[in-house]
């Protein structure tokens, strides 16, 4: 059997970081009760904010508008050439093979509207190219899902930004020795296989 030990009723002293940990305790304690005090007077009268009630509005993102224009020749293939129509500018930037066959024809193009240009501003470009005698032929556009890569703009260019466009073709590279892309409002006419 153990032996009953008896307790003084002496006062306890509390060393120092339990004296801490009391206020510590102590003053988070106050500081949640002022903010709950604030808040609740703050809070306002209940049937005022029945009677308030919040009108959500949306309007749409404004576009760049494009307008009809005759079609303007490019100066050079290297370099940039400004389309009036779109308001962008336009970079050929070059053709290579395509992973199932053609060509892909990559253009840099730069929104130089105050707004977003739509993809569908920019219509389908077409290319022409030289058959052999002086006839010139038009290549077949291939469409997006028959590709690997995605192929013109998919989504709003903004203003001021720029993105590389690709463009797929039922030609090979090689043939576009003597070939016409018009693109938007501008046309490049020469050796596109450079």
């Amino acid at each position: 059997m153990m032996p009953l030990v008896r307790l003084r009723a002496t006062p306890h002293i509390l060393g120092r970081y339990e004296r801490q940990a009391i206020v510590s305790r102590l003053r988070t304690a106050l500081v949640i009760l002022a903010s709950s005090a604030l808040l609740v007077a703050c809070g306002g009268d209940a049937d005022e904010a029945a009677e308030e009630s919040i009108v959500v509005t949306t309007s749409e993102t404004p576009e760049a508008q494009a307008t009809t224009i005759d079609p303007i020749e490019a100066e050079t293939l290297r370099g940039s050439t400004e389309d009036p129509g779109l308001g962008v500018e336009w970079t050929y930037q070059g053709v290579r093979s395509g992973q199932t066959g053609g060509s892909v024809i990559t253009m840099l193009v730069t929104n130089l509207n105050d707004e977003p240009l739509p993809p569908d501003a920019i219509p389908q470009p077409t290319l022409t190219y030289n058959a052999g005698g002086g006839s010139m032929t038009d290549a077949e556009p291939i469409a997006n899902e028959d590709t690997v890569l995605p192929l013109g703009l998919d989504l709003p260019l903004g203003p001021g930004a720029s993105t590389n466009l690709r463009y797929a073709f039922t030609v090979s590279p090689g043939n576009l020795w003597d070939a016409e892309l018009q693109v938007g409002n501008v046309i490049w006419d020469g050796n596109l296989n450079f």
